[in-house]
């Protein structure tokens, strides 16, 4: 079901027992087609995402644990959500959370994520982190579903081309247990998704992927998504320290070769030339810091 068919996945809704919700219309930001709701009983508002695909619908289901989890062990500000199981697709109701996203990462906002982290270190099961480090590996081996896709960096010029190929020849040496972890890991920790209300932290969104692993990981999405925002020359240093600089080799490579070919290939479909020489930019940076 495309994002178009909104009206329908809100028809579905209502046909499931329980409240009855009117359609808003999409919210801004992002990329997941997230449409806002309201529970006609109360008003309240909310958020309404979908799912068709059989593998995206078992990760969205996981994410919705996880994000659980997160809430009440981990004391995450993130939405309550509930599955909606219909014969056509998995229908995912979200509370709204208050907050605009990050444009100034401040060493307050930035100490806020930092304690963060630490709460969901060590939450998941061993043995499931080993499903997200395949599922990594195998977007630097072949690229993901719709997202990842490494025919884009192919097609675009010699500089991503040559980067591609560079990972995908790592990417094949990667062992899963080289990557393991049991925290439990966003997998989208960029700016956009960590809402801010008066200079402080208010919510973090778009859980819908979830998973166990490394959470690492986040932090060195975070350290990048710091350079397309205001901050502090100190501020980003740090986050790049605290992120990349414990981790093995294999690791730091594997983390930013998959993010470099995520924010790459977004850009490049879009025909975003300016962004994806911000983005060519910081990968020469990780290279002159022997990040990369």
């Amino acid at each position: 079901m495309p994002s178009t068919d909104v009206k329908h996945a809100v028809s579905l809704l209502n046909e499931t027992p329980g409240d009855s919700y009117e359609l808003v219309g999409l919210l801004s930001g992002g990329e997941t087609g997230a449409h806002e709701v309201r529970r006609a009983s109360d008003g309240e508002r909310m958020v309404l995402k979908w799912e068709t695909d059989p593998e995206s619908q078992k990760l969205r289901r996981e994410g919705v644990e996880l994000t659980e989890r997160l809430r009440i062990e981990a004391g995450w500000p993130v939405p309550l959500q509930r599955t909606v199981e219909t014969p056509e697709c998995l229908l995912v109701l979200q509370s709204f959370m208050a907050g605009d996203p990050i444009e100034n990462l401040t060493s307050v906002l930035a100490d806020e994520l930092l304690e963060l982290h630490g709460r969901r270190l060590g939450l998941g099961e061993e043995r499931a982190g080993e499903r997200l480090a395949e599922r990594l590996i195998r977007t630097l081996v072949e690229g993901g579903r719709n997202y990842c896709l490494h025919e884009s960096l192919r097609r675009y010029d010699a500089r991503t081309a040559g980067l591609v190929a560079e990972i995908e020849a790592f990417g094949a040496r990667v062992d899963p247990d080289d990557l393991r972890g049991r925290d439990i890991v966003h997998w989208d920790w960029h700016l956009g998704n960590l809402l801010a209300h008066n200079g402080l932290l208010s919510a973090v969104i778009d859980t819908d992927f979830c998973a166990v692993g490394d959470a690492a990981f986040d932090l060195v999405t975070l350290a990048l998504s710091s350079t397309t925002v205001t901050c502090a020359s100190d501020v980003r240093s740090e986050l790049f320290h605290r992120a990349l600089d414990p981790l093995s080799p294999v690791r730091r490579t594997a983390y930013l070769g998959h993010l470099f070919i995520r924010v790459l290939d977004w850009p490049i479909r879009r025909g975003n030339d300016d962004e994806v020489e911000h983005w060519l930019a910081q990968v020469a940076r990780c290279r002159a810091a022997g990040y990369f």
